[in-house]
Parts: structure tokens; C-alpha cells; sequence
């Protein structure tokens, strides 16, 4: 479905661990409750009637191909889509038949796609047996409210639709949780409060099912309405795939330009690339979701491009500033925000990119923003910045040593930089002074 759980990878020469003997229990758990949730609704089904058989088969083909081919809807974000089909099928189907749908396809879809990574029969067990508890819970939630069938409207068909929606994810989810809990051992209320945290695909998880609900409104009408709406869909995939690959060589056409920028100075070459790596470290290490951590990860690997608007005489030059030159070389902040705000994949972290300057004390610019006016992205930028440049060599100074760069950030410590930024970079990293090392924790 919309979630897989990653089972660990057992080694047949040694004995399984308490995590996977838990994992290889919540999976006979799982296949036992499918075995007996089939058995049961096995002794109540009829026979499929033409038409029903059609629509299992149509929509047996369609999970299929979605599951094969995701859409590629961000750069490095694709979506699973066969919750639609599978969704379409609940409302469509006998409950019997919808479950076999669902295991089917999953089975199948998961062994024809791992032929070249090699097949783990665990996780193709489990994500099928998750596929046909969650259809045949939704399917049995709907036909137990629904008093009619699609395409009445009446307010026991929409309300059990979306019971029975909620159902699948529901279940779904929980099943995931298991798993987790079997893998890792974590608190259900932390898994709670993550998964409300991190829940950020549920609007797409919405849409697939309004999407699931239309394909079932038109395959109620008739089973070929439901082919010809799957029609287009090679046509949007192929659309969506080449919009995501125009968004990609963008950015990727903007990081090289913040590296030629970095190549202009010899001394700087790779900084942004350095303090990108910094800035993952730190979001990691303070909690941040994936999709902020990427944020503002994208907008610390291009934060110095505005320097392209800089002076070589300026950038390279070895000896102090002058005021006009400091005032030129301040301006690059601005620039980059500018120049990125152009970009879709760039324009959320254009408030980064202005205000990675900022001092938490308010003397910072371009802005002269204080404290948590600041936003968050800018003032972790600040810290991972401040740390590459006091740790490499530049044309006015040689590079500090990791002690002399710790106790530098312990004094701008609510000064120039965030006290919970630093306090998440000091915490992240375990400083050794036996050779004045630093080293990764």
C-alpha cells in the first residue's frame, strides 16, 4: 500500500536477534490473521459474476502497474499509487474478492520488481498480508455501513466510502507501527507523535483515494468507463516524469553554479558542499522532519551563490576590507536570495539564503533580525557555515584546529550564533582533546 515496512535482513548462518525473531512474529502473526481472515471470508462468498470478474481483473492490473511505476511527483520524492486501485476495488467488489485483489497484486508486483535485488520473502509476505487485511477490513466496514451501492449517493453509500477510506489507512498504518515496534522497540507514544509529525504524505494519500473513488463511480457504471479512465495515465506519467527531470537538471544546473562561485577562491572550493553535509548533520540531530531537513539542506548547498555578484578583488583579496568593500561583500546574501527565488525547488528556502547572516543578537544583516525572528533554516546554516569557515584555510588566515573552533563557538554562543543550534552541533559531535581531534559521534 501507500507505507512498506523495511524488514531487517537475516543472515541463514547465525542466530536471528530478539529484534528479527519480533519481526519473524508480527509477519506469522500477520500471514495467520490473512489465512484466517480468508478462511472466513471464504464460507461466506458467491460466485463472481461476469462483470465482477472483469473488475477484479482490471483492477488487479492497475495495482500491478502502480506499484511498478511510482510518479515521480518532487526530486527524490516519488508516490506509490496503488492505493487507488485497491481503494476502487473495496467499493467495487465482494470483500472476498477485493482482499484477493489487493494480495495478489502486492505479491505479484513485489516478486516481479525484486528480481534484480534479489527477493526477500519476508517483506513480500508482509506487504501482501498487510494489502489484504487492510482491503478486507475497508471492504467490510463498507458493505456493514452501506445500505446501497455505487453509484447511489445516498448518505450511507459516501458515508461508508469514507469509513471505509479511513479504515484502510488506518489499519494500514497500524500494521506499520508493528512492525517498528518489533524492529526497533520504540514507545507507542513516540511512534504516535512521529508519525503526526512526520505525516506529511497524508494529502496525497487523500488524493489517492478520491482518485480510487472516482475509478470505482465509473466501474460501477461500467467495467470499460474504468478502462477508459486509465487511458490518460501513461500520458500524465510520462508528463510528471519529464517535469520532475526539467525540475532536477534546474537544480542541478544551480549547485554547479554555487560550486563555480566556491572555484572562483581556491580556498573556498567545496564550502558549500562542506556546510550542506554540516547542515543534514544538524537538522538530523535536532529532530527536524524530512521534508524541512530538505528544505534547508537544498538552501545551505547553493547559500553562497550570491557571491557571483562579488568582486575577485574583494573575495581574494589578502589584506583587511575596506568599508565600501565590506559593504559590497554584504550584499551577496540578497543577491542569492534573488537569484534562487526564480527556481520552484529553490524558492522555500530563499528566506535561508537571506538571512544566513543574521547574528542572533540582532548585529547581523542584511536585515539586522534577532533571535528567533530569525528563521530556524538560516540560524542552522549560520552554525554549520561559521564551523567550515573557522576550519579551513582562507587567503586572510590558516585554518584553526577543532579546539580552537569549539571554544570560538562556546563565546558567539547566543552572540552570533543560536545557543540551541550550537548546542546541537556540540551534541552531535564527541571532541577529544588528546590530539585536539574532532571526531563524529
Amino acid at each position: 500500500m501507500g507505507h512498506v515496512a523495511r524488514l531487517p535482513s537475516g543472515d541463514g548462518g547465525r542466530m536471528a536477534t530478539k529484534p528479527e525473531r519480533n519481526v519473524l512474529l508480527v509477519v506469522g502473526v500477520a500471514m495467520a490473521a490473512s489465512l484466517a481472515t480468508a478462511a472466513a471470508l471464504a464460507m461466506r462468498a458467491s460466485r463472481p459474476g461476469l462483470d465482477e470478474s472483469l473488475t477484479a481483473a482490471a483492477l488487479l492490473v492497475v495495482a500491478i502497474a502502480a506499484r511498478h511505476y511510482p510518479l515521480q511527483i518532487a526530486f527524490r520524492r516519488r508516490m506509490v499509487t496503488d492505493i487507488a486501485p485497491l481503494f476502487a476495488a473495496v467499493l467495487l467488489l465482494s470483500a472476498p474478492i477485493a482482499a484477493g485483489v489487493a494480495f495478489v497484486s502486492i505479491c505479484v508486483a513485489e516478486l516481479t520488481a525484486r528480481t534484480g535485488s534479489g527477493i526477500d520473502a519476508r517483506q513480500v509476505l508482509f506487504n501482501s498480508c498487510q494489502a489484504f487485511l487492510t482491503s478486507a477490513a475497508a471492504a467490510t466496514v463498507y458493505a456493514a455501513v452501506a445500505t446501497g451501492r455505487l453509484p447511489s449517493s445516498n448518505a450511507s453509500v459516501m458515508g461508508g466510502a469514507a469509513l471505509a477510506a479511513a479504515t484502510m489507512l488506518i489499519a494500514g498504518d497500524v500494521l506499520v507501527f508493528t512492525v517498528v515496534w518489533a524492529q526497533l522497540g520504540i514507545r507507542f507514544r513516540r511512534m504516535l507523535w512521529d508519525w503526526v509529525r512526520n505525516r506529511a504524505d497524508l494529502p496525497s494519500d487523500a488524493t489517492l483515494y478520491a482518485a480510487g473513488f472516482v475509478g470505482a463511480l465509473a466501474g460501477s457504471i461500467h467495467v470499460w468507463l474504468l478502462v477508459l479512465l486509465l487511458i490518460p495515465t501513461p500520458v500524465l506519467y510520462r508528463a510528471m516524469r519529464n517535469q520532475v527531470a526539467l525540475r532536477r537538471q534546474t537544480r542541478e544546473a544551480v549547485e554547479a553554479l554555487a560550486d563555480i562561485v566556491d572555484e572562483r577562491d581556491p580556498y573556498t572550493f567545496g564550502h558549500c558542499r562542506r556546510v550542506a553535509e554540516f547542515t543534514h548533520l544538524l537538522c538530523k540531530q535536532m529532530g527536524l522532519s524530512p521534508d524541512l531537513t530538505d528544505e534547508i539542506v537544498l538552501a545551505a548547498r547553493v547559500h553562497d551563490v550570491g557571491k557571483i555578484g562579488i568582486r575577485d578583488s574583494v573575495l581574494q583579496k589578502p589584506g583587511k576590507l575596506t568599508s565600501e568593500e565590506i559593504d559590497h561583500i554584504k550584499e551577496h546574501p540578497e543577491i542569492g536570495a534573488r537569484l534562487t527565488a526564480r527556481f520552484p525547488d529553490f524558492a522555500a528556502g530563499t528566506r535561508y539564503i537571506r538571512h544566513h547572516h543574521e547574528r542572533f543578537d540582532g548585529a547581523g544583516y542584511p536585515a539586522g533580525l534577532k533571535g528567533r525572528d530569525i528563521p530556524l533554516g538560516a540560524r542552522i546554516i549560520a552554525v554549520a557555515d561559521t564551523y567550515d569557515a573557522m576550519t579551513s584555510t582562507r587567503v586572510y588566515r590558516d585554518a584553526l584546529d577543532d579546539g580552537v573552533a569549539r571554544l570560538e563557538m562556546e563565546r558567539v554562543r547566543g552572540l552570533q550564533l543560536d545557543p540551541e543550534v550550537v548546542d546541537a552541533w556540540f551534541a552531535h559531535m564527541s571532541w577529544q582533546f588528546g590530539g585536539d581531534e574532532l571526531q563524529a559521534a
